[in-house]
């Protein structure tokens, strides 16, 4: 996975924002997963269609006061633990 990598909300996941908050179920593992604030933004810069790594990172530095390093190496992260958890999705380019 880089910067390249367009991720995107798995199709076998459901969300919704709760008081800012994406509360996530995995539908699979029928887990809820609960998303802190920049956790949330990262889920809905991804959404559905899906987005470029590389976009999200972009998008959180402007939102968040974050260098585009440590911001790097955060959603990285971060999009892999949901990939593992079945929430996160590698979108096939086209």
């Amino acid at each position: 996975m880089d910067a390249s990598t367009i991720i995107r909300q798995s199709t076998r996941s459901a969300s919704r924002v709760v008081e800012g908050s994406a509360v996530v179920i995995v539908i699979d593992e029928q887990k809820l997963h609960t998303l802190n604030e920049v956790g949330t933004f990262v889920w809905s810069s991804a959404g559905p269609d899906g987005r470029a790594i590389e976009a999200i990172v972009d998008a959180v530095v402007q939102e968040f006061e974050v260098d585009a390093d440590t911001a790097t190496r955060d959603v990285v992260g971060f999009a892999k633990q949901l990939l593992q958890l079945g929430a996160f999705e590698v979108k096939e380019a086209s």
